[in-house]
């Protein structure tokens, strides 16, 4: 549900130009290679000293696996380097899942693009190119109402 604070920060970033092009990024995979965001997608940005991020990464895994390549969930780290994240999944690897997709934000670009305040916050980008909600702090995005709630803000339930 849109609420206050996620209208305001809409016409934050719809003042600031951001649309269609928020989905390119200075992001690299974790092999250091430039990547993308595509649409429609759930972007969550997280770091490993996060105790919410950590504590909401299975159900974002969970997410990913029932929207069934019907929206990609992105899981950008945000602010640290691709050796600290991987020590991190290795030592943690149950947070994750094999249906999400691991993207770095070394340079916290996501600050610029998408007004970031802090993690974890989770972008839902529509097939469109627009970001449609941004939601700071935790969100139980595992649960049956949530992904529904997902796919049909992403549009992903269409076409």
């Amino acid at each position: 549900m849109l609420n206050r604070r996620t209208i305001l920060l809409w016409s934050a970033l719809v003042g600031a130009g951001i649309g269609p092009s928020a989905l390119a990024a200075g992001f690299t995979t974790p092999a250091g290679e430039p990547t993308t965001i595509k649409a429609p997608a759930v972007v969550n940005f997280w770091a490993t000293w996060c105790a919410p991020c950590i504590k909401e990464l299975p159900d974002l895994a969970q997410l990913a696996k029932a929207l069934d390549g019907k929206a990609t969930v992105y899981l950008v780290n945000f602010g640290e380097s691709a050796q600290v994240v991987a020590a991190f999944q290795a030592k943690r690897p149950e947070l994750f899942g094999p249906h999400t997709v691991d993207v770095l934000d070394a340079t916290m670009s996501g600050l610029k693009i998408y007004g970031l305040r802090g993690v974890p916050t989770t972008v839902l980008i529509h097939r469109d190119g627009t970001v449609i909600e941004a939601i700071q702090g935790l969100k139980p995005w595992g649960e049956p109402e949530t992904i529904q709630e997902i796919r049909g803000k992403s549009g992903s339930n269409q076409g």
